[in-house]
């Protein structure tokens, strides 16, 4: 059995359900056209600020959450749900964009009947993304026949996993604006695949949980982000009021990302509250996106 839930952490994209709609429409009747018309005005309006949902289906926990927190770090909306051919049928999967399905223990044929279930139940537009260890090339035509879009090894490498999710999304939903895979603040960089942060070009050495509290920060530039909220999302939970934990990893990021002025950006403590990252206008000037190093 698969760990189920939700988990997104918003980027301003869109979403793809109201706009594969629009081959449903009636064509015979110009009142009912219209009417779908204004329904699908609507919901569009109601997902613009929403990040595409991807629909994660596996049955390694391990691979399933390293993908999931991928994903949710380019800034995708992840539904998880149990990898089972029943599953697809029981579960609202209406909303998502895109499925990946990560077979460990399944069989070809087993494989192939879940594709047609979900071909079946959200129709040819939504990409599936599959992820097998059987990469025999009759495997692979028979899964490409049932309705698969793309298939990787696994287990996936990170960068190119999320190519291929980038690549799929594209090719499926061309007007819609997807995250990046790289977050630019100033001279700060984040390959987000990688989970790589440079300054200047040049790699700053983070660990887990410092990469991921710098990822938080950067992508909440300008905003205050509460001690509550910070320790929510790096440790899970709220470690306290005695506790230092917080603080001492805050002190290691400024002093390893060299947060000051002259570097154009400076982590502010708020008393009693928590922390603001803010950009910096230095006298000479924020350094332009176009000068900034790519990251090797």
């Amino acid at each position: 059995m698969f760990w189920q839930g939700s988990i997104s952490r918003g980027f301003h994209g869109g979403h793809a359900r109201a706009l594969s709609r629009k081959a449903e429409m009636p064509q015979s009747d110009e009142w009912s056209v219209s009417r779908h018309r204004i329904e699908m005005d609507s919901e569009e309006e109601r997902c613009a600020e929403q990040p595409l949902q991807i629909a994660l289906l596996g049955d390694d926990t391990a691979q399933a959450e390293a993908l999931a927190s991928l994903l949710v770090d380019l800034g995708y909306s992840i539904r998880t749900m149990a990898l089972d051919v029943h599953s697809v049928e029981k579960d609202d999967t209406g909303n998502a964009g895109l499925f990946v399905l990560d077979l460990h223990r399944f069989s070809a044929e087993k494989a192939c009947l879940l594709i047609e279930r979900i071909r079946a139940r959200v129709g040819v537009l939504p990409p599936v993304l599959l992820l097998s260890t059987e990469l025999r090339e009759d495997v692979i035509a028979t899964l490409y026949a049932a309705g698969v879009d793309d298939v990787l090894p696994r287990p996936a490498h990170r960068s190119v996993f999320a190519a291929r999710i980038q690549a799929l999304a594209r090719r499926a939903y061309p007007h819609l604006e997807l995250p990046s895979d790289v977050l630019r603040v100033g001279v700060y960089a984040i390959d987000l695949p990688a989970r790589h942060l440079c300054l200047y070009g040049q790699p700053v050495k983070l660990s887990r949980r410092e990469f991921d509290l710098a990822l938080y920060l950067f992508r909440n530039v300008g905003k205050l982000v509460t001690r509550t909220m910070l320790e929510k999302a790096i440790w899970g939970r709220e470690l306290g009021i005695d506790s230092k934990t917080l603080d001492t990893h805050i002190y290691r990021l400024r002093v390893k990302l060299k947060l000051q002025p002259e570097n154009g950006a400076q982590l502010a403590s708020v008393y009693a509250q928590g922390f603001r990252l803010v950009r910096v206008v230095t006298s000479s000037g924020d350094r332009s996106q176009s000068e900034l190093p790519v990251i090797p």
